[in-house]
C-alpha cells in the first residue's frame, strides 16, 4: 500500500537544513583559519586586531544559519529542485566584486554590487536601490572609517584620479 512506506522526499534532510549545516561548518572551518593570522604590532592595528571582522562577518552568518535550519520545517518543501540562475549570476558579481577592489576602491565596489545586485535579483525600483547602494557605503563609511579607525583600499583609479 501507498500509504504504509514513507516516500524518499520525507526521508531526506530539508534542503535549507543541509544549506544550514554546510555554511555552518564552512564557517567553523574559516573561524579555524583566523587563528593563523599573525599579530599585528600595536602601531598598526589600527585599534582592531586582523581577527576582528572575519570573526564578526563569520559570526553574523552563523546566527543566520542557525535561522535557516530552525525555520526550515515552518515554510515546508521548497517547490523547486533546481537552483535559478540568479544564484550563479550572483556569485560571478561578487567574485567580480572581489577583483574589483584593488581597481575602484573597497566602497565604489560596494557601490556598485549594491546597485547590480538588487536589479539582478528583480528589484525594479530604481530610487530606492540607489539609495540603499550609498546609504549602505555611507554606514560601512562611518561605522568602520570614522568610528573603528580602519582604512580601507582606495584603489588603483583613486590613487591616479582622487591624488
Amino acid at each position: 500500500m501507498e500509504g504504509d512506506k514513507p516516500s524518499s522526499e520525507s526521508k531526506l534532510a530539508h534542503p535549507d537544513v543541509v544549506a544550514g549545516l554546510v555554511l555552518i561548518a564552512a564557517c567553523a572551518a574559516a573561524l579555524g583559519s583566523t587563528t593563523t593570522f599573525r599579530e599585528v604590532p600595536a602601531m598598526l592595528s589600527q585599534n582592531v586586531p586582523p581577527t576582528f571582522f572575519p570573526r564578526l562577518i563569520l559570526s553574523v552568518i552563523t546566527i543566520l544559519s542557525l535561522t535557516l535550519i530552525v525555520t526550515a520545517r515552518r515554510r515546508g518543501r521548497p517547490r523547486r529542485d533546481t537552483i535559478p540562475p540568479r544564484v550563479f549570476l550572483t556569485a560571478i558579481l561578487l567574485v567580480g566584486a572581489a577583483l574589483l577592489v584593488p581597481r575602484l576602491g573597497m566602497l565604489v565596489t560596494v557601490v556598485l554590487v549594491a546597485v547590480v545586485l538588487p536589479f539582478s535579483w528583480g528589484e525594479r525600483r530604481p530610487l530606492r536601490v540607489v539609495g540603499l547602494a550609498f546609504g549602505l557605503a555611507l554606514a560601512i563609511h562611518v561605522v568602520f572609517v570614522l568610528g573603528l579607525g580602519l582604512r580601507f583600499p582606495r584603489g588603483a583609479f583613486w590613487e591616479v584620479w582622487g591624488g
